[in-house]
């Protein structure tokens, strides 16, 4: 068979593996729903969809706290080409599609960049295989809409760049330059930033590796890979205008744009050395998807810390033949030196604080803005991956000896005593059972399934061992690394497919019951302790048999939990993205409300508009009156009400002044505020209240996520509000003329309108959406235009 066909029989039986037991999910008749894919991916995806059915860019989230940036949300992924799945396959088909595809994307990555460091076909397929299906290539793809494809799209990247690296004319180095800025665009299109900032200086380092090899003139050879590198800079950033433009626009006034992370939230979620276990037992961590995250004893080891990757597994046999391999002095070329260098460095900054030198990141002022060091761990993944195709070559060059049999044989024997140990009462009981205090469920219930998991991985840790085995003793090895490649894809399924937890479609779009009580205009606000809501922290849960992340799916959406309930129409009060993306001053809000008295906080509340609480039994907020109660899951939880929710268009006519954005909440919290006809403008000292408040007529002609347009009759000056969060993309129009809008409240927008009759209009500016299009649309041309013709000329299409 030629190597074209090789490739693609090969590539067909990984799609055929890997889509064969998730087929319920592709036809869209199960959803995924860990972590963000459910609680934000989800509800922002259908948000958004709703918008452009109606024939309007999704610029902003209405149901979100205020109204918050949509489009311009990295986290969002609306301007990714997976968007138009949905105009193609049914919206859940469409949702799980961009999660898997990416996990073959990775691969087909991951093989294209081992090819272009020199390693064979069958090497080639190994490392894609090892990379696409590692426990972190998988906890981010069936986990993270944003995270998973800028992952799948690293390897892209970095074999682009190396062609760019190695053109030799001036014609392939066009064309490099194209590919390259088209892959780091699509993965800005992502919207991951670390992931693409890490991504960059793995394929910056390749680069530099392949400069410094090269025979050519260097200081004229760097000259052209740096020209090269600033013309596929341009064309990624053209690629990506439409998202980077209103992105830019926004920033500044996002809560990463102006906060910095503590060391705490810098650090957050480092690999730990007990995660190394799970090198060789996959399944360490559990299954998020029968017991429940939070439920399984693993979290004990964290100290309360988020687990950030569910699995950190490199698959047992590419492991074991980078060992096997490893201890040949004859392995060890400077490729191979160089990846492991940049797998041991990866992996040193994975651990964050625990080593020292991860304080001179945290002293770079932007890069605090980034958080999760185990985010490095990718780079460590691919950087193994690649190694294990070297090492397929190079066992293939010489047969086994003592050293390899001494190697695998104690690998077997430890299996072997794993796989003993795991039994009723044996060691690991002693070691596991400490741990199990924390979980609702009891330590009989758990017990059996740790072991189980344990005992499974023992066996699949021999097998890998044999089959590793049976590459490096036999004489000829003909396409060993296909078959080891497609070992490595079976024995990552066990570990791997519980990462895919998904749901019942149509249970899950059945609507909650709450939600005809809230049909009226006005806000929700959850009370903080019910998003908190956690299988291993509640009663509800006694067995592992009700621990599950499909059925928690279902009780997420009854209590709305932000924002589980906003494709059902729900309008949120104070629902904060923990990435920060959202608004600054939104953000500043919550946490002011969070520190606030119980009045002061009805007093926040009901000035942003929020007419509904939901809170557990017992709660009492002043000014809301309790509806109706319901239990969900072994739960009571109380819906409130209050008549005095300030609408999202009001006339102000006395106005307070404050120098500051704290000094502004304060004062809105206090009993000196009047919402009904009262405005906190910014101001160069702190003044007091304007004169005796007089009322205006206002007529509303239109009021949408990103636009109101108000008829105002108004006797004296005043202000009219607009409740939807501040940012600077807000205009204003006063009787068609510019306007300015003002942060009125510490939060809102307000524009000043003099006595008498007048049209205002305050909009959500599109012109930097508009001229990112445009820039992506030549950016693409000129990419595609280089690709094609250097298709043409090269005659490919006849070969």
């Amino acid at each position: 068979m030629s190597r074209r066909g090789r490739a693609i029989l090969s590539g067909l039986a990984v799609a055929v593996l890997f889509s064969l037991p998730l087929v319920p999910e592709i036809v869209g008749s199960r959803r995924l729903v860990f972590r963000d894919a459910h609680v934000t991916h989800w509800p922002w995806r259908r948000v958004a969809m709703d918008l452009v059915s109606s024939g309007k860019a999704p610029f902003v989230n209405e149901t979100a706290s205020g109204g918050q940036p949509l489009l311009a949300n990295p986290n969002a992924v609306l301007l990714y080409p997976s968007l138009l799945l949905e105009k193609l396959v049914p919206p859940a088909s469409a949702f799980n599609l961009h999660y898997l595809l990416h996990v073959l994307w990775a691969y087909f990555g991951a093989r294209a960049l081992a090819s272009r460091l020199g390693v064979s076909d069958g090497g080639a397929f190994f490392s894609g295989v090892a990379y696409a299906f590692s426990g972190a290539m998988l906890s981010y793809a069936s986990a993270f809409a944003n995270a998973g494809p800028a992952a799948a799209w690293l390897p892209w990247c970095a074999a682009a760049v190396l062609d760019l690296a190695r053109a030799d004319t001036w014609r392939m180095r066009i064309r490099a330059s194209a590919a390259t800025g088209l892959a780091f665009g699509l993965q800005f299109l992502a919207g991951e930033p670390a992931i693409s900032l890490l991504t960059g200086v793995f394929a910056a380092a390749l680069a530099a590796a392949a400069w410094l090899a090269s025979r050519r003139d260097r200081l004229a050879s760097g000259g052209r890979l740096a020209a090269g590198g600033a013309l596929a800079a341009a064309v990624g950033l053209g690629v990506a205008a439409p998202l980077l433009l209103p992105l830019l626009e926004i920033v500044r006034l996002t809560f990463r744009g102006q906060h910095l992370y503590s060391a705490r939230a810098f650090g957050a979620s480092p690999f730990a050395p007990w995660q190394m276990v799970e090198w060789l037992f996959p399944r360490f961590a559990g299954d998020p998807g029968s017991l429940g995250e939070g439920a399984h004893w693993q979290y004990r080891l964290h100290e309360g810390d988020l687990v950030y990757l569910w699995s950190v597994t490199f698959g047992v046999l590419p492991l074991l033949v980078v060992l096997a391999a490893g201890i040949r002095r004859a392995f060890w070329s400077r490729r191979a030196i160089f990846l492991a260098a940049g797998a041991v460095v990866t992996l040193a900054f994975s651990f964050g604080f625990a080593l020292p030198f991860y304080r001179l990141l945290y002293s770079a002022e932007f890069l605090r803005r980034l958080r999760y060091p185990i985010k490095f761990y990718l780079l460590t993944t691919l950087c193994v991956a690649l190694l294990s195709g070297f090492a397929v070559d190079a066992l293939r060059r010489r047969r086994g000896g003592y050293r390899e049999a001494v190697l695998f044989g104690l690998v077997v024997v430890f299996f072997a005593f794993a796989f003993f140990a795991s039994g009723e009462n044996g060691l690991l009981d002693r070691l596991v059972r400490p741990h199990l205090s924390g979980p609702a469920a009891q330590t009989t219930d758990l017990l059996p399934t740790i072991r189980r998991v344990f005992r499974g991985d023992a066996v699949f840790g021999v097998v890998a061992a044999l089959l590793a085995a049976a590459l490096v003793f036999p004489r000829r090895t003909r396409g060993t690394g296909h078959a080891l490649g497609l070992a490595t894809l079976v024995l990552a399924l066990p570990a791997g497919l519980p990462l895919f937890v998904s749901s019942d479609h149509e249970d899950l779009e059945r609507p909650p019951a709450l939600l005809p009580a809230l049909r009226s205009s006005g806000r929700l606000y959850v009370s903080p302790p019910v998003p908190g809501l956690s299988a291993a922290e509640t009663e509800y849960a006694p067995t592992p048999s009700r621990l599950s992340m499909s059925k928690l799916a279902r009780v997420q959406i009854e209590e709305m939990i932000p924002a589980t309930a906003a494709p059902f129409g729900v309008r949120y009060m104070f629902d904060e993205d923990p990435d920060g993306s959202y608004g600054w001053v939104n953000r500043a809000a919550g946490d002011v409300l969070t520190a606030s008295k119980p009045d002061e906080r009805a007093q926040l509340l009901t000035s942003f508009g929020t007419r509904f609480i939901l809170a557990e039994r017992g709660s009492a907020f002043a000014g809301f009156r309790p509806v109706t109660g319901f239990a969900v899951a072994g739960r009571h939880l109380v819906l409130h009400e209050t008549p005095a929710a300030a609408p999202d268009l009001r006339w102000a006519s006395r106005a307070f002044r404050r120098t500051s954005l704290s000094g502004s909440i304060e004062l809105v919290r206090s009993d000196l505020f009047r919402p009904v006809h009262d405005v906190v403008l910014p101001g160069p000292k702190d003044e007091g209240p304007g004169p005796v408040p007089s009322p205006a007529y206002l007529l509303e002609r239109v009021l949408e996520a990103d636009r109101a347009l108000v008829d105002v009759d108004a006797g004296a000056p005043g202000h009219m509000i607009f409740s939807r969060t501040f940012f600077p993309a807000w205009k204003g129009l006063l009787d068609g003329a510019p306007a300015p809008v003002l942060l009125a409240n510490g939060r809102d927008l307000a524009v000043a309108v003099p006595p008498g009759k007048h049209r205002v209009e305050i909009f959500w500016n599109p012109a930097s959406f508009r001229r990112g299009v445009v820039l992506q649309g030549l950016a693409l041309l000129a990419a595609f235009g280089t690709l094609l013709g250097g298709f043409v000329r090269s005659r490919a299409w006849l070969r």
